[in-house]
């Protein structure tokens, strides 16, 4: 019986098994290296070899954990890597006519000074809803960074004020817009955004070409040390790229 055991359980033993097994007894003779040999002697009882055979069921069962483990482990981090998001592709700035028209008319007619692009984006549905009335610039996205085109001043004001600061627009039409509108600083859970509010949907309804996934350019400048912005469509690169 235990010679079927030890074969059932795949034992390849350093030892013979003498012809007879009634005295459960295996003979083991190694060299010890001094040109003679030494016999010895060891009894394995069925407990004993009860007790080999549930070691090896026991690693075996670890063994099947440890590779299952090893196997989820692995798909997880496959699933993570296919779920990250590609990143974007950067919109090239567009510089084209319509954005050298509205530098000489800032510059010359208007008077201004230092313009500085502040970002160029589309227009979401989110910058288009009546109810929102303002338009999101996320800090992230800026062209210029904000101490570039805010004073220190107008910095604490935008961040601390309730209402914010106000400023005056150019419309596509190349005029100052009568109304002023207001930046102010909103902190997200995601990111910080500047926006351009009170006054943004009327803005809107004076400057026609303002539409849903229209891209445009926001400019910052200085007339008589105010701070200003202008708001331009311009032509999407893609949309360049689709018609050639």
């Amino acid at each position: 019986m235990n010679n079927l055991l030890l074969l059932s359980l795949n034992i390849h033993a350093p030892f013979a098994t003498p012809s007879s097994f009634n005295d459960r007894s295996l003979q083991l003779e190694e060299e010890d290296g001094h040109d003679h040999h030494r016999k010895i002697k060891k009894s394995y009882t069925k407990g004993e070899l009860l007790a080999i055979a549930n070691a090896l069921a026991t690693n075996r069962v670890m063994i099947k954990k440890r590779k299952l483990c090893l196997l989820t482990e692995e798909d997880n981090n496959n699933k993570k890597k296919r779920k990250m998001p590609k990143k974007k592709e950067r919109v090239p700035v567009v510089n084209n006519e319509s954005i050298v028209q509205l530098k000489r008319f800032i510059t010359g007619e208007m008077g201004g000074l230092d313009m500085k692009l502040v970002i160029q984006k589309v227009l979401y549905e989110s910058d288009m809803k009546k109810d929102q009335s303002r338009l999101n610039m996320p800090i992230l996205q800026l062209k210029t960074k904000p101490h570039q085109f805010l004073t220190d001043e107008e910095v604490r004001m935008v961040d601390e004020s309730k209402d914010g600061l106000e400023v005056r627009v150019v419309g596509s039409k190349l005029r100052m817009y009568e109304r002023p509108l207001w930046l102010k600083k909103w902190n997200l859970k995601q990111t910080d955004n500047y926006v351009l509010k009170t006054n943004w949907n009327k803005f809107v309804a004076d400057n026609e070409d303002l539409k849903k996934d229209t891209m445009i350019q926001v400019w910052a400048f200085r007339k008589n040390r105010k701070l200003c912005f202008a708001i331009v469509p311009v032509e999407r690169p893609d949309a360049v790229n689709n018609a050639a």
